[in-house]
């Protein structure tokens, strides 16, 4: 099967205008993305599908390829798929544009899902969570799968819940009494591969009542009985959604890389 990578990259930002043009040690973000993603092995190619001419042409100017889409689109998966409408391949991967750490073999084992389970209409990832705090924290999203590898449910809340284990006080505090190595949270990892027509089902599907509660749109999938295979990755990534990311982004890979 064929397969590409869009990365949907957009300018205006409520928290970070310009995001994809920051600078990480010295090159914008959106090449960070693009270079790790031509590392992988199984797409035959890695378009950024942009709404503004100054993406495009950073994009352009480090020699990578981008297209054009339109300024109104209400999410990635919009854009994705007016990116990917014209082009033949069996399987696109989304990665998203302000994942610098994105590695080629989380790429390829999404892929590596959805050739090896014909059930699976999406494929995406998870990461033990081993720090009591991220389970805690909305801005993880955390996904509980069954025994086949499909998720159950995504949530930016603590599931599963430890009974046992956790404490909600009157004043709305959470505490947890235990210990991690007792518990089974994943942290949700934002790539998706799905395949060419699920994603255009996802295109014109409405948005769902569970998506719009957790403004989570991988839940209008499951509502709407698409399969979403989940694979387990050791790697961590570090989303930029701020400014001071970008330090933690820095520090990550002049420790590691």
């Amino acid at each position: 099967m064929s397969a590409a990578v869009i990365i949907p990259s957009r300018y205006a930002s409520t928290r970070f205008n310009g995001k994809p043009l920051a600078l990480i040690n010295g090159s914008p973000m959106i090449r960070h993305v693009y270079d790790n993603a031509k590392k992988a092995s199984l797409p035959e190619a890695v378009i950024v599908a942009t709404d503004d001419t100054r993406i495009y042409d950073a994009v352009r100017a480090f020699g990578g390829n981008a297209v054009m889409t339109a300024a109104n689109h209400r999410s990635g998966t919009d854009r994705i798929f007016e990116a990917a409408k014209d082009l033949q391949y069996d399987i696109i991967v989304n990665v998203q544009g302000d994942e610098p750490l994105i590695r080629a073999d989380m790429i390829d084992a999404v892929i590596e899902l959805l050739i090896s389970d014909n059930r699976a209409g999406i494929g995406t990832l998870k990461k033990r969570i081993t720090e009591p705090e991220d389970v805690f924290d909305p801005n993880v999203v955390k996904v509980v799968a069954d025994h086949n590898g499909f998720a159950m449910y995504f949530s930016r809340a603590p599931i599963p819940y430890y009974r046992n284990l956790t404490t909600i006080t009157k004043d709305s505090h959470i505490l947890f009494n235990g210990n991690m190595d007792d518990t089974h949270y994943y942290k949700h990892i934002g790539i998706y591969g799905y395949r060419r027509d699920v994603l255009a089902r996802m295109a014109v599907l409405n948005e769902s009542p569970l998506e719009r509660a957790e403004l989570l749109e991988q839940l209008r999938a499951m509502e709407n009985g698409i399969k979403i295979k989940v694979g387990q990755t050791e790697h961590e990534t570090i989303g930029v959604d701020c400014p001071a990311d970008i330090e933690k982004v820095e520090k990550w890979l002049n420790t590691y890389s």
